[in-house]
């Protein structure tokens, strides 16, 4: 509507300036004015009459396309009058200005409508008029054929300036929507190619459109692989989940940051964090869905892990409550039954009992307290294998008496770590005492070092003894949880202690019923060479 504005006001300007030169050249030319003062006085008033309320039109006229449209009707109007006023072969000119006018506003239905107009006008007053027009031809004519060059150079001029810096503006514009198409492009591209989280587009089915690198080395499947073929990461027992989550995105929802699990190529399962969005078509219709997958495993074991260090910090607590609360009524209690014990053969039997039971109290007591009161650290260098060795060789013997063999394999080069020698042979201590325990009718007790690449030793410890069923794995480092009869459920409680103040760490690496359990014990090496 800006354009049609523009226009409008050049177009008045141009009448006015056209009909102010018309009223000079006839006063200036014509030297008779007496005989053509008539015909300019009627011809004048007629054009004021016009075009003070076009005028008025482009002030205060909200509507443009009104007074587009009053314009090209009062040119008609003019022009009839002037024809039938006087009938000069020039004034036939003048009918293809509308056309020229109605071409200046680009209007294609205007442009038929005012060439048909002109067309009609032009037939009707040729057929009317002929004899006139020929007799009425002057010298004087040529002034208005001259006047309608110039009105028509002005206005194709102005015309072609305004076309050319039309196509500028609009080449400069699809430059520039170009490039910044190209630049959007080439962020998204970059953006998808190099991010490491996986990113997969997913047909409304489901089906793979596209996968990034990160997805392809997450996953472990090939873009070639699994192209047109449902997304294959999702587990057979979520794919219901899933196509719930995609209708969901195709209605327009966004899901952020929601936590699943998804499938490997080898079967591993993984916990990753997807996002899902919608892809628009032009229409604003759905299309395609983007997924975001972020691998949270290493994430998820680390909130185990601090969970595992609250329990620690839980039993620790309970331990220096209940330690100091229940170790002097139990020295009292032992010191009183040890009197029985010792004065009165004939309750003996139950004295016995008390007395064993005591003892495991006092036991659970004293396993308190390692979790309760700060162990002051000796922390010195020394070799992992002589802590090893001195362990192995104190359970050589209780291990033949209970037909089990074990064996220490070499070192592949020796390992020096800092800590506590003492701390460190009560792990290893708590871990064989659970392999033989786990060994009732014999076995075999296997313990290999290997060091790894990036500054760590690891200890395996393998039996070949009863196992622990899945069901207790995730429940076996629990404090106070045991299967033994006599056990109190904080070994490993207190090995995982230990070995946090070593920055070292322990996990159940293996565990089959009746195959055996293979624990494994990380602890950093020490470079003595810096």
């Amino acid at each position: 509507m800006k354009l049609i504005q523009n226009r409008n006001t050049i177009l008045v300007k141009l009448l006015w300036f056209f009909f102010m030169a018309d009223l000079i050249a006839i006063f200036t030319v014509n030297s008779k004015v007496e005989v053509v003062y008539t015909f300019i006085g009627f011809s004048a008033i007629v054009g004021l009459c016009l075009l003070i309320p076009l005028s008025a039109l482009i002030l205060y006229c909200k509507n443009h396309a009104i007074t587009m449209y009053s314009i090209i009707t009062a040119f008609y109007i003019y022009i009839v009058y002037l024809i039938m006023s006087n009938p000069s072969w020039v004034n036939y000119l003048f009918l293809l200005l509308g056309i020229m006018i109605c071409f200046f506003y680009q209007d294609g239905k205007l442009i038929v409508l005012s060439s048909i107009v002109s067309i009609l006008l032009l037939g009707y007053f040729y057929t009317t008029q002929f004899s006139l027009i020929v007799e009425s031809m002057t010298k004087f004519d040529v002034i208005y054929f001259i006047l309608f060059i110039i009105f028509s150079a002005i206005l194709y001029g102005y015309y072609a300036r305004f076309t050319n810096r039309l196509w500028l503006k609009v080449f400069s514009e699809v430059k520039e929507k170009e490039e910044a198409l190209h630049s959007a492009q080439e962020h998204f591209q970059a953006f998808f190619m190099y991010n490491n989280d996986a990113m997969v587009v997913v047909d409304l089915l489901g089906n793979v459109i596209n996968v990034n690198p990160a997805y392809e080395r997450i996953y472990g499947w090939k873009k070639e692989e699994i192209l047109g073929e449902f997304l294959p990461s999702i587990p057979r027992t979520h794919i219901k989940e899933a196509r719930q989550r995609f209708c969901r995105v195709e209605n327009g929802e966004r899901i952020i940051g929601f936590e699943t699990v998804d499938m490997c190529k080898d079967g591993t399962l993984i916990h990753v964090e997807i996002t899902i969005s919608p892809i628009y078509d032009q229409f604003g219709k759905v299309i395609a869905l983007s997924e975001i997958c972020r691998d949270i495993t290493e994430r998820k074991a680390t909130e185990e892990l601090l969970r595992q260090r609250d329990k620690l910090v839980l039993a620790g607590e309970m331990a220096a409550g209940v330690a100091h609360e229940v170790r002097n009524p139990l020295t009292s209690l032992n010191g009183f039954i040890q009197l029985i014990h010792e004065t009165d053969s004939k309750h003996r039997t139950y004295t016995t009992i008390m007395l064993s039971e005591l003892k495991r109290i006092n036991d659970i007591v004293g396993e308190f307290l390692l979790l309760a009161k700060p162990q002051s650290l000796h922390m010195e260098i020394g070799l992992l294998e002589k802590v090893l060795s001195d362990v192995t060789l104190l359970f050589k013997t209780e291990g033949a008496l209970n037909n089990i063999s074990i064996s220490l394999e070499p070192f592949q080069e020796p390992a020096y770590i800092q800590g506590d020698t003492n701390q460190l042979k009560q792990v290893f201590i708590n871990l064989l005492k659970n392999s033989l325990e786990a060994m009732p009718n014999g076995g075999k007790i296997v313990i290999t070092p290997k060091t790894t690449e990036d500054g760590f030793v690891d200890i395996f410890i393998k039996d070949n003894g009863v196992g622990i069923s899945k069901a207790l794995l995730s429940k076996i480092q629990e404090p106070f949880f045991t299967t033994k009869e006599k056990g109190t459920g904080l070994g490993l409680v207190i090995i995982q202690n230990i070995l946090h103040q070593h920055q070292g760490s322990f996990v159940i690496y293996d565990s089959k019923i009746n195959e055996g359990t293979t624990v494994r014990v990380r602890l950093p090496v020490v470079n003595i060479s810096q």
